[in-house]
């Protein structure tokens, strides 16, 4: 059975160096967001790890959090959605990845973007663009 370090460091060795990662303006990390950062960070972290026979099953979440823009005409905050889109097609990847005993089920898979609901010191606010694995290990 791999434990929930274990499949975070799978997921962190398989964005490592990635095009994902080379193109944010923030950290990857599997031990959460760092303080206060208001950069392009990426997250993982493990929601749900089930299962000690043959079959092990995890669910994966790899936010990837992107400032939003000021709408000069509305006044207010709003979804970078030219960003959001750039790095939604950058996270594609993500649903195919396997090696060895592990491997993702796509049709298990899902992306959407949602408000982080924080607010920064200057103002602005941000989205983060969920991505949610379903992986399944072979522990024969």
């Amino acid at each position: 059975m791999k434990s929930d370090i274990e499949i975070q460091k799978f997921v962190y060795h398989k964005i490592k160096g990635t095009a994902l990662e080379q193109n944010v303006t923030g950290k990857l990390s599997d031990r959460g967001r760092p303080n206060k950062s208001d950069k392009e960070d990426i997250v993982i972290s493990v929601l749900a790890n089930e299962g000690c026979g043959q079959i092990q099953r995890a669910y994966v979440n790899i936010n990837v959090y992107v400032s939003d823009q000021w709408n000069e005409d509305t006044k207010q905050w709003e979804r970078n959605t030219v960003r959001v889109g750039k790095l939604c097609e950058l996270c594609k990847f993500l649903f195919s990845i396997r090696e060895e005993e592990y491997h993702t089920v796509p049709k298990q898979c899902s992306q959407k973007t949602i408000p982080t609901g924080v607010t920064f010191e200057d103002g602005h606010t941000e989205h983060f663009i969920n991505n949610k694995l379903y992986i399944e290990i072979n522990n024969e």
